[in-house]
């Protein structure tokens, strides 16, 4: 299928190019393909059209033709091929003259759609949200968008096998949604999914679509495909127990891992077929926009040693390090990170060389020759998978922590922070590097994922195992006010500690509450959060010209930590939402060093106006969270979250 490029220079059409490119999208084969050809034309018409208006505003017939097609027929049409992903290669040929006999060819296709178009629009198999979520950046933030609206990711996770039962999930839907929670992370297993090679079971995706719509939650679907947590116990039996076929990754020792390889083509091959399936699925079924992103994978790596071992690895691992990896470190000198831009440095900056000779000889030599291999596998998966359906993508990491261990103890090459740039470059495909935050030092954890335009997202953090059973509260509000992270999830949202009274109820009803306010602060740098006991929150911060100073020095029981987050909505007036804590402040304007509190209220936003519950002054007047008279323990519960409108005056 070819269209035509009515224009005369080639620097205009490379600007029809972009447009067609972002307004004019095939229509996937399993949409009505006998509708296709009239489809595409109505919306080719509707990009071009003010280019062939130019040419033939004299023609009356032209005039006539663009009026029979009703603008919201076009304009819902546009936005319902917009959700499809483009199968077919649009050619754009580029002519020196108008053919005007092109032209009126295309105007009789543009009569035929008519009816084709209402007729399309008609069906019930497709999807009729507006767009597809995508990730915009503004003034250098990235941001998720859906329904063309900044988007925060005010997210539960569920447990590994939740979602493997249909009957299993009937009770969790509600209780999910009680919470607050807006957007549900659950896995879809290559394992349940192809049972047997070449016979694929939509039950369990079409369920939880259909449910977590009918519950209002958008689904951030997570691949347990290959690898799951550094293993392949999610691969199907037939490729489990055919290791000619597939084989695994070996130790040094030449013990047999539970891995696959990750260089092997028949792994990658037989990934890739069942993740483009469960993506034409998603496509298909999915009529509302409840899907808004893909996990790949889950926390790749090899658990148990620095790399693979096997032959046919070693042999790789003695060749000579890709092109483009040594061409992206040399271009990027100063984004790099410590371990990837000093050994390249000491070993004389080569521009070719094996893996040794570029990086030296060290276990992070071959952690980088690893994550360089799990990069390019997976970036095959989701480049294919947007093909299909374009939703944004982001790979999981299991932490590289532990003082002087070493990779192998964590996933080795797994997109943890050491290897992000080695995953950037390998993996231009996905989206986003996810932070799974388990960590003591949490704040600590989320910056060093703050890399290089990579935004923050928290798809797993509150080790339940570790008796981490009430902190989802702080380190939501500080994800979304300190780092301007693009989402945050608690693991095991369906364990029995997330019951109907825990304090991430009232939080993230507060959150959501704040939703646009935050996004909107993000962008703007007019935001900030901060959490209690945590090296990585800041003692005191400027919004504005006022300084604010978190203090936590309440009487109240030990296991309740403070935090909060300020929004500054004008030069004198802030939002302030949080728990157990104070807020100092004083004016950073050495013109007017003077600072006063001049009104406080307690409130809420409703259709995004500020509704005031009461009026704050006397004994509980001050920036206090919550706005009790008195300093005692009994006053300060887990859930007690207020939201405050505060005005200052300096002079």
């Amino acid at each position: 299928m070819e269209l035509i490029n009515l224009t005369k220079d080639r620097n205009n059409a490379q600007c029809i190019v972009c447009n067609i490119a972002k307004r004019i999208i095939v229509v996937c084969k399993v949409h009505h393909p006998n509708q296709f050809y009239c489809i595409l034309i109505v919306c080719s018409l509707q990009s071009l059209s003010g280019h062939v208006v130019n040419v033939m505003s004299h023609s009356k017939k032209y005039s006539e033709c663009m009026q029979i097609i009703p603008n919201e027929s076009f304009l819902l049409t546009l936005r319902l091929l917009c959700l499809e992903t483009a199968n077919t290669i649009i050619k754009i040929n580029i002519m020196k003259r108008i053919q005007l006999s092109i032209v009126f060819t295309l105007l009789v296709g543009l009569l035929m759609a008519r009816n084709n178009a209402n007729n399309f629009l008609k069906s019930d198999d497709l999807t009729i949200s507006s767009t597809l979520p995508i990730i915009k950046e503004t003034k250098g933030l990235k941001q998720l968008y859906v329904n063309n609206e900044p988007f925060l990711i005010i997210g539960a996770e569920l447990l590994n096998s939740s979602a493997s039962s249909i009957e299993y999930m009937k009770d969790s839907w509600a209780h999910i949604k009680s919470l607050n929670v807006n957007t549900v992370y659950l896995t879809i297993t290559w394992q349940q999914l192809e049972p047997e090679e070449g016979t694929f079971d939509y039950s369990l995706i079409d369920s939880h679509i259909k449910s977590a719509y009918q519950n209002n939650l958008k689904l951030v679907i997570l691949w347990f495909g290959s690898w799951k947590n550094g293993e392949s116990n999610y691969t199907p039996d037939w490729v489990k127990t055919d290791m000619k076929r597939f084989p695994r990754m070996l130790f040094k020792d030449r013990k047999i891992s539970n891995a696959i390889s990750n260089i092997d083509r028949n792994c990658l091959n037989a990934d890739l077929k069942a993740y483009k399936k469960l993506m034409e699925r998603i496509a298909q079924v999915d009529k509302h926009g409840t899907v808004i992103m893909m996990q790949v994978e889950n926390e790749v790596g090899l658990l148990g040693s620095t790399r693979d071992f096997s032959t046919v690895a070693t042999k790789l691992f003695e060749q000579q390090v890709p092109r483009e990896l040594i061409k992206y470190i040399s271009n990027n000198p100063t984004k790099l990170k410590p371990n990837i831009s000093a050994p390249y440095i000491n070993n004389g900056s080569k521009s070719q060389g094996t893996w040794e000779e570029v990086f030296g000889k060290s276990p992070n030599t071959d952690e980088i020759f690893m994550a360089w291999n799990y990069a390019n596998y997976v970036n095959e998966l989701a480049k294919a998978g947007k093909a299909i359906y374009n939703l944004p993508t982001y790979v999981n990491a299991w932490d590289a922590s532990g003082g002087n261990l070493i990779a192998g103890v964590w996933p080795s090459g797994g997109p943890n922070y050491l290897m992000l740039d080695i995953w950037q470059a390998g993996a231009p495909a996905i989206d986003i590097l996810a932070n799974d935050n388990y960590s003591p030092t949490f704040g600590l954890s989320a910056a060093n994922f703050v890399h290089n335009k990579n935004p923050l997202l928290v798809p797993e953090a509150c080790a339940i195992w570790m008796n981490d059973t009430i902190s989802a509260a702080p380190k939501a509000f500080f994800c979304f006010g300190h780092f301007k992270a693009m989402g945050f999830s608690p693991f095991g949202i369906d364990h029995h500690t997330y019951h109907s009274n825990h304090s991430i109820k009232k939080a993230y009803g507060v959150l959501e509450n704040l939703r646009p306010l935050i996004t909107k602060a993000q962008v703007e740098d007019r935001i900030n959060g901060f959490m209690e006991g945590d090296n990585a929150s800041p003692a005191s911060f400027q919004l504005g010209s006022f300084i604010f100073k978190p203090d936590y020095d309440l009487q109240k029981n030990s296991l309740i930590k403070g935090y909060g987050l300020i929004i500054q909505i004008s030069e004198y007036e802030f939002i302030v939402s949080g728990n157990a804590c104070h807020i100092g402040y004083e004016s950073a304007d050495s013109r007017k060093p003077n600072c006063q509190l001049l009104s406080v209220e307690e409130g809420k936003f409703v259709n995004g106006k500020w509704v005031k519950k009461r009026t704050i002054n006397g004994d509980e007047f001050g920036i206090k969270l919550p706005p009790n008279p008195y300093n005692i323990a009994s006053d300060v519960y887990l859930d007690d979250i207020s939201v405050l409108k505060v005005k200052l005056f300096k002079y």
